[in-house]
């Protein structure tokens, strides 16, 4: 079966001169100028109804009803949360509810009541504002919107920081996992627990997510472990929110004995050495090499996943070949449970 060619309209329009090629030139243009316009938006919308066959192509009006069809919702933004350590005199209550505004200018909101006691109080926080700008590092500061008496105005971001905010789920994601469903329930009829399907539903628990390594086995007969890799974050290890969003999405649909657990991936550093020649040694040429294998290396995520220098030396010369790669000097292999991690590049 081959792909629907929408014909152009000048197309349309030499095929009807040819068809009115009887009638005098005087009427054959404009007649065959008028009915090719309205062939042409007649084609139109029959390309539009071709494309709107298939979650892979549909507009995304469309692509809410094929979703709507295999249960497959679109994951919309996320909050950060995470504890902030308070002070101030023992005994003292800080309220549920509280506004707290951090320096990123965001607001975050007390989750239960606390009593302070000696030294630092931890207090469950969640930002206001869903998205990943609410992350904040251990250490970072929040201060109190309205004075409490007996606690200090200014809070401090707890070991862990607080995490787990995320931006919504675009559209080419959401897009794929749809289409995954879908051959899932053509081909299979159902999820049941491979390892595949863990896959899925790491990718189906936070935006984070961009896949998972899957280690059947390894903690004995019937055991599994989900590691989810998370791209767009530090080091692309999910933070402890993730972590938690993770467990609580494959609670509810994991097989009842299913015997799974939720834990990090090892990170597995990669150094590579560069020696770029003179002239070609450039700030452009660094910068574009860095990219060119952050990519690379971004794209290996599986648990058999091996880094040749082939592929190393692929993407270095997508930029220049006027270099020496100094390191590595071998294929490197991932072990059980590792991601491979970029490192600063060294420039010999």
């Amino acid at each position: 079966m081959t792909d629907y060619v929408r014909p152009s309209y000048v197309e349309l329009k030499a095929r009807i001169e040819t068809d009115l090629a009887a009638v005098p030139a005087v009427l054959r243009g404009p007649l065959a100028a008028m009915w090719a316009r309205a062939c042409h938006a007649q084609h139109g919308n029959l390309e539009w109804i071709d494309k709107q066959c298939s979650p892979l192509t549909c507009e995304l009006e469309r692509l809410y009803d094929w979703a709507a069809l295999y249960g497959v919702d679109r994951l919309g933004a996320t909050a950060a949360t995470g504890n902030v350590l308070a002070t101030g005199t023992v005994g003292t209550s800080l309220l549920a509810e509280t506004v707290l505004r951090g320096q990123n200018g965001l607001d975050y909101t007390v989750l239960a009541a606390v009593t302070l006691g000696a030294g630092s109080t931890p207090v469950s926080a969640r930002c206001n504002t869903a998205g990943s700008a609410g992350n904040m590092l251990a250490a970072q500061t929040l201060t109190l919107v309205d004075p409490v008496p007996g606690i200090s105005g200014t809070l401090t971001v707890a070991v862990g920081g607080l995490t787990g905010g995320a931006e919504q789920e675009t559209v080419e994601s959401w897009r794929a996992r749809v289409a995954d469903e879908w051959r899932t329930m053509v081909t299979r009829g159902a999820r049941s627990g491979k390892p595949d399907d863990y896959r899925y539903w790491a990718k189906s628990a936070h935006p984070s997510i961009t896949t998972a390594l899957v280690q059947p086995q390894t903690l004995g007969l019937g055991t599994v472990i989900v590691r989810p890799i998370c791209n767009g974050l530090l080091n692309r290890l999910p933070s402890p929110a993730v972590l938690a969003a993770l467990s609580a999405y494959l609670t509810d649909i994991a097989p009842a004995t299913a015997d799974w657990s939720v834990a990090a991936p090892l990170v597995h550093a990669v150094t590579i050495s560069i020696d770029l020649l003179p002239g070609y040694d450039t700030v452009d040429n660094r910068n574009a090499i860095t990219a060119a294998l952050s990519a690379l290396v971004l794209a290996e995520s599986s648990e058999t996943s091996l880094l040749a220098m082939a592929e190393i030396d692929a993407a270095i010369a997508t930029v220049t070949t006027q270099y020496t790669r100094i390191a590595p000097l071998a294929d490197i292999a991932i072990g059980a449970g590792e991601v491979f991690v970029l490192q600063p590049v060294v420039w010999a």
